[in-house]
C-alpha cells in the first residue's frame, strides 16, 4: 500500500472535476488507471460518495475565495 499514491489520488479527486466524474462513473477502472494498490482501490470504491462530492465542492469554493482574496493586497487592487 502506498500512502503517497492514495493521498495524491484523493487530492486529485478533490480538485479535478473530470477525475471525480470518471471515478464516480467507474471507480474500479479509475483507481486501476491511477495505479492504486488493490487494497486502496477497494477502500475507495466503498467511499461515501456524497461526502466525497461535498469535500470536492468545498475545496473548489475555498480555492475561488482564495483567488479573490489575493486580488486585494494591502488595500491595492491587483489584476
Amino acid at each position: 500500500m502506498s500512502t503517497v499514491t492514495l493521498e495524491t489520488y484523493l487530492a486529485r479527486l478533490y480538485t479535478d472535476p473530470a477525475a471525480l466524474e470518471w471515478f464516480l462513473a467507474d471507480p474500479a477502472g479509475a483507481t486501476r488507471a491511477a495505479g492504486l494498490a488493490q487494497v486502496d482501490a477497494d477502500a475507495l470504491c466503498k467511499i461515501d460518495r456524497a461526502g466525497l462530492c461535498m469535500a470536492a465542492s468545498s475545496y473548489t469554493r475555498k480555492r475561488g475565495q482564495h483567488r479573490h482574496s489575493k486580488k486585494k493586497l494591502f488595500g491595492i487592487s491587483l489584476p
